[in-house]
């Protein structure tokens, strides 16, 4: 036999408020790992051992400065 018909229940609306706390959760959570990244990747400031003066003259004279990556293959020869 059959099952009787009945009604479908609807489920529980979500609230507004409840929502936007989660929306506003969300979105804080985000600033806080942007923010959190930026600090751990900065680069950190040499420590300076022996010399006088803060550096920043030695610095101030180049400008600029690039740094290669090179691949070198040998073949042999067939």
């Amino acid at each position: 036999m059959l099952a009787e018909p009945r009604p479908v229940e609807r489920s529980p609306v979500v609230s507004v408020p409840a929502a936007m706390v989660a929306a506003t959760g969300g979105f804080l959570l985000g600033v806080a790992t942007f923010l959190l990244v930026r600090v751990l990747r900065r680069p950190r400031r040499a420590v300076r051992l022996r010399g006088g003066g803060s550096g920043r003259a030695k610095r101030a004279d180049i400008a600029a400065s690039r740094s290669f990556l090179v691949d070198v293959h040998l073949l042999r020869d067939r």
